[in-house]
């Protein structure tokens, strides 16, 4: 299990790495970048359940919000909020192919970006117009790669999801 929580801390400092170094601004398209750390938290509440996806929401979420130029909390809410929801789903309900990851991953980044909004207007940042400019295409953006992180990550976890499903 400890080698879970090493892989876990990894994904997620390599998301944020790539996520916020402005030399990888070549995964930006239409002035969009994926949000690699959402994906991956989103993987790990679908995987592991509520109590882990809402966890590695959080941490993650601060981590996020410590690297960014955000008010404290403001991305870390909404993946913890979200982790948890989609952890209580997970793979009893939600059955594991590309295009019901697909649209999991595209509602929750829709779901993620109202949120997030939301909490920006008590900053007095919010727009409506992100919601066409930015929410829709980085939830399509992270749709679109979602399933190929998700088969990347069910064989960095093999182990484990087989051992949390024979429990």
């Amino acid at each position: 299990m400890i080698l879970t929580y090493v892989f876990t801390g990894a994904i997620i400092l390599v998301s944020l790495i790539l996520q916020g170094h402005s030399s990888f601004d070549i995964l930006r398209i239409a002035g969009v970048k994926p949000d690699l750390v959402f994906i991956a938290v989103v993987y790990f509440g679908y995987s592991f359940g509520s109590f882990y996806g809402e966890v590695t929401g959080f941490i993650s979420g601060l981590l996020h919000d410590a690297v960014s130029n955000s008010p404290l909390g403001l991305l870390t809410f909404p993946k913890m909020v979200l982790g948890f929801i989609i952890g209580k789903f997970g793979r009893s309900i939600i059955r594991s192919n590309v295009v019901t990851i697909f649209l999991m991953v595209f509602v929750s980044s829709l779901v993620k970006g109202v949120i997030t909004l939301f909490l920006c207007y008590f900053f007095d940042e919010g727009s409506i117009s992100t919601v066409i400019t930015i929410i829709f295409p980085e939830s399509f953006y992270n749709a679109l790669l979602s399933p190929l992180l998700f088969i990347l990550y069910d064989k960095i976890f093999q182990d484990a999801l087989s051992e949390e499903g024979n429990s």
